[in-house]
């Protein structure tokens, strides 16, 4: 899966459940940036995903990806702090808004059955 585009990052260290944010840009060279300053590295193996900010040691975020989200642990070696995260995409690809329409989608349950 090809994560290269404009994200949004959502990051808890301490998994505490308080969130913060900001833009994430992955780039097909295997490099990325974020909205506060920060690049490095990336990388994908299927739907597993990989980040490592640079200098290193530093900032590894890894995780998996589904459609247009990933979710995942983080750590800082240097800091020896970890955390959690996750992204939604930061624009609908249009390939995603040209998919075939389900035919009477309104009249199915969550199960993709017909509702009852």
């Amino acid at each position: 899966m090809s994560i290269v585009g404009n994200w949004k990052l959502f990051y808890s260290w301490g998994c505490s459940g308080t969130y913060n944010e900001t833009s994430l840009t992955f780039v097909n060279n295997g490099t990325f940036k974020t909205g506060d300053g920060f690049s490095g590295q990336w990388a994908t193996v299927g739907a597993n995903a990989q980040w490592v900010y640079e200098p290193t040691p530093s900032a590894v975020y890894s995780g998996i990806a589904t459609g247009g989200a990933m979710h995942g642990m983080m750590t800082n070696f240097k800091l020896g702090e970890h955390g959690c995260w996750y992204t939604t995409i930061a624009t609908i690809p249009a390939a995603f808004a040209t998919e075939k329409k389900v035919e009477r989608a309104e009249q199915r349950d969550s199960g993709g059955g017909n509702k009852k």
